[in-house]
């Protein structure tokens, strides 16, 4: 469509104007851009070292100005930084729309000393800048000699990458989209290895072994001999593979790493480690143990928590009052004072149910509370126990598995009456919002008996498909105890600005009816810093369409804020102060045992004035210890 000389003239003159106002806005400044927010970290390389070794590494990350300490949650490495410089990355015509406004990415030059003493096992790393502490990445101590990959690329099986002799710990990284790395080694006949993969959290890791065998077609093709990508996912478990292998002969053969959709990258590093596979060890290696890692202390709805002999004396150390049971009667005042001796542990029998009869006639009688400890041995196979119950008796029933867990072993219980009728089972059925039936198993539920009886407990494979040593399991059926349960802390560290405030998000579990309040508050919170009680809004929820017996399979669960306000003089901490979360459960008026939940890592930061000449100030030559200690360089 044609334009009229005056809508012509009219357009141009705005596009001059629009122009001139544009020179007239001040310039952003780059290191302005980078200032602001806490510090970011992408990636490590090398993921780790062994006992005695100094070797140099490189950390990627955002926002690392002035970063010149790394601090480790554990004690056997010291870092050196030597430098920080600007990663080359994509045109502004080549960067996408959506990292536009992205800092830029930034490379920071470290000197690693691994202690001859540190034990094998992974530490959390984060980086210290002026605006506080970055979020950790894992460093792995392993105890087998290191080696680099060497080769711009080993894609190809004929261009494997020979390496010593094993074990081994190789540290490489794929550093481009689809590509895989090719390794060649030798074993013995008979020979049992392992080999795992150590990642980041991008990555998606697959192992593979081949034997070079050619064919009429090609004779550098390669015979696949197995493949592993850890298929489980959940959570507090890792998904990185594990793969194991007996070799029939001796020879060379080659290992694969890739990922599993594809995944490469400059943030994609591995840690390939190859040793002989020990029997007997439930799939644990040396330096596989996390050390020094802040988790929740207290697990209770979770497949893989530890259900011991001792559970009743915890539960009721998380009430506001410590009630014994009648056949437990209080131990007589003894001594001059009238002080009274401690009360007994209660230990919970443990019943071994590895003979259990298939005849639910022949199975054994228990009495609450009783540990169950068996195995599903074989697909098909059912373990029963029978117990009697009153009018009102409340139970729990409680579930762990040990070795394989969800989705491979997939416990259901179910219980029932004399009459043979279903009285309650571990499947949570909801009706979702496509009015659909979605159906869950529960590691605990809990339930009220209407009526007296003998009851059956059944224990069994959903699946029914499946069998075996490894589908074990711990089955803890008792009386309730209403009790404090979970505290969910999201945040693992908070940057508090001087003269700001920042608030913490709790989520409290109140498990088996139990109606009491929890108090909350912080232990070791450094000077200038007070924490409050504070309310915030939560977000509209559509109404559930039928959650179903929701009072059975999950806790209640009430929502909790504490403010963390600092000083305009707080005084800026150089490292991270450990900070606790303390739960305490009320009742009455009584106050119960005040409880650790969760470390937390508090960083009190100075405010940034942006200037343009920070990105550019050489980086201070620090060392600085895992345990925190500050040393003068060299």
């Amino acid at each position: 469509m044609a334009l009229s000389s005056k809508t012509a003239g009219f357009l141009s003159r705005g596009w001059v104007v629009a122009a001139l106002l544009a020179l007239l806005q001040p310039f952003p400044c780059p290191a302005e851009a980078d200032s602001s927010g806490p510090p970011e970290i992408l990636s490590l390389f090398p993921l780790g070292g062994r006992p005695g070794e100094e070797f140099e590494g490189t950390l990627r990350g955002r926002g690392l100005e002035g970063a010149n300490e790394l601090w480790f949650d554990s004690g056997g490495v010291r870092a050196t930084v030597l430098g920080l410089r600007n990663e080359k990355g994509p045109k502004p015509e080549e960067t996408p729309q959506s990292d536009a406004g992205a800092k830029p990415v930034q490379l920071l030059s470290l000197r690693f000393q691994v202690d001859p003493a540190a034990q094998p096992g992974s530490r959390s790393l984060r980086a210290i800048t002026p605006r506080g502490l970055s979020h950790p990445l894992t460093f792995h101590v392993h105890a087998e000699p290191g080696h680099r990959e060497s080769l711009a690329t080993h894609d190809l099986a004929s261009e494997a990458e020979s390496l010593p002799e094993w074990p081994l710990a190789v540290h490489g990284t794929l550093g481009q989209p689809a590509e895989v790395d090719y390794y060649a080694f030798t074993v013995a006949e008979g020979e049992r290895l392992r080999f795992e993969v150590r990642s980041l959290e991008l990555s998606d890791l697959a192992i593979t072994l081949f034997e070079p065998a050619g064919s009429w077609f090609s004779p550098d093709r390669a015979r696949r001999l197995a493949f592993s990508d850890e298929p489980v996912s959940y959570p507090e478990l890792s998904t990185e593979p594990v793969l194991r292998h007996r070799f029939g002969k001796a020879g060379r053969f080659l290992v694969r790493v890739s990922g599993f959709m594809g995944e490469g990258g400059p943030d994609h590093p591995y840690l390939l480690r190859i040793t002989r596979d020990a029997e007997g060890k439930n799939g644990e290696a040396s330096g596989s143990v996390s050390i020094g890692s802040s988790r929740d202390l207290w697990q209770e709805r979770s497949w893989t928590r530890e259900l011991r002999a001792d559970r009743m004396d915890a539960l009721r150390a998380r009430t506001a009052s410590l009630p014994r049971p009648p056949s437990r009667p209080e131990p007589p005042d003894v001594g001059q004072d009238g002080t009274g001796k401690p009360p007994l542990p209660e230990t919970i029998p443990v019943i071994e149910l590895d003979e259990a009869p298939d005849e639910a006639s022949k199975a054994m009688v228990v009495t609450l509370p009783s540990l169950l400890v068996g195995s599903i041995e074989h697909p098909g196979d059912i373990d029963r126990v029978r117990f009697e119950a009153k009018v009102g008796d409340r139970i729990a029933l409680e579930i762990e598995t040990p070795r394989a867990t969800v989705p491979v072993f997939n416990p259901y219980l179910k219980m029932v009456d004399a009459e043979g009728a279903e009285v309650l089972t571990n499947v949570h059925s909801i009706l979702n919002a496509n009015t659909e039936i979605e159906k869950q198993i529960r590691p605990k539920v809990i339930h009220s008996f209407p009526r007296a009886g003998e009851f059956t407990l059944e224990i069994r494979d959903i699946t029914a498909a499946f069998g075996g040593p490894s589908m074990a399991y711990r089955v803890l059926i008792r009386p309730q105890v209403p009790h404090m349960g979970q505290i969910h802390v999201a945040e693992g560290h908070l940057n508090l600005v001087a003269g700001t405030a920042t608030p913490l998000s709790l989520v409290t579990d109140q498990e088996e009816h139990f109606e009491g309040s929890i108090a909350l508050s912080l232990a070791g919170l450094p000077p200038g810093v007070t924490a409050v009680a504070g309310t915030r809004a939560e977000p509209d929820a559509p109404p559930a369409v039928n959650e179903g017996r929701k009072e059975r399979y999950v806790s209640r669960s009430r929502k909790a804020t504490l403010v963390l306000v600092a000083a305009a003089d707080a005084p800026a901490t150089p490292v991270p102060v450990p900070v606790k979360v303390m739960a305490q459960p009320v009742e009455e008026g009584r106050m119960g045992r005040m409880t650790p939940v969760k470390d937390l890592l508090l960083m009190v930061v100075a405010p940034v004035v942006p200037t343009a000449q920070s990105a550019s100030n050489p980086v201070e030559k620090t060392v600085v210890e895992s345990d925190n200690r500050r040393v003068s360089p060299d």
